[in-house]
């Protein structure tokens, strides 16, 4: 049982594993920041207001419908 348990870190040790967790890593960062220049964006404002324009829309439309149920 012994053996079993030392087996996984053996495999977290490995230098191949160390170079994709590296990888994986760079990666993340690099879509974090991808994320926050799109969500500063000029483009990104614009449409989250429509988005969030259309949407109250929808719901005063919804609720003046429930009103006449």
């Amino acid at each position: 049982m012994e053996e079993e348990k030392k087996k996984p870190t053996e495999r977290e040790n490995t230098p191949e594993e160390k170079k994709d967790q590296n990888w994986i890593e760079k990666t993340e960062a690099k879509i974090d920041e991808a994320a926050e220049k799109i969500h500063q964006s000029e483009a990104y404002r614009k449409a989250d207001k429509k988005l969030e324009d259309a949407t109250k829309k929808l719901f005063r439309k919804a609720g003046r419908l429930w009103g006449k149920l």
